[in-house]
């Protein structure tokens, strides 16, 4: 009986290494699977027909990086880009647009470091100058000042 227990220990020891043997060769037989990370693309220019009318009303540019450096934008629907906003970081930092459609801005738009609209400055008569001031709080306009009489300074106020 002494014999048949020990006997039985002895196997079920050899078992545990055999079954440790077999499964652990398994395991280290197979190549450790490489950590694929999948390949990202980046950008470099975007043309976006956003109205589905067949021309390109939006251009965005990127960096290496993939952030966005400027988007060009045809917001009146005539053919011609007559918006451009930069970005530093992907946030946009300065914009420009062409209200009166003669391909040059004439107003332009200024941005807080979180890429939120604090101020516009628009040249509404087409004289060179500024002269409309518009304030925003939020990114909602709260204040505006017009120059009416060329003069350079305000003489309009509306807050909203």
């Amino acid at each position: 009986m002494k014999k048949l227990v020990i006997l039985c220990v002895c196997l079920a020891i050899v078992g545990l290494f055999c079954l440790d043997a077999i499964a652990a060769p398994a395991q280290k037989q197979q190549p450790p699977q490489a950590q694929a990370k999948p390949q990202q693309f980046k950008p470099k220019e975007a043309k976006i027909d956003r109205n589905y009318d067949g021309v390109v009303d939006r251009i965005e540019v990127y960096d290496e990086k993939g952030l966005i450096l400027r988007v060009e934008a045809d917001t009146n629907g005539d053919g011609k880009m007559d918006e451009w906003v930069y970005y530093e970081a992907g946030i946009p930092v300065k914009g420009e647009k062409d209200l009166n459609a003669d391909g040059k801005a004439d107003t332009a738009m200024f941005y807080d470091v979180k890429g939120v609209i604090i101020r516009t400055e628009a040249d509404t008569n087409g004289d060179g100058k500024i002269d409309e001031w518009v304030f925003y709080t939020n990114g909602v306009p709260s204040k505006a000042e017009k120059d009416t009489n060329r003069d350079g300074k305000a003489d309009t106020w509306v807050n909203y």
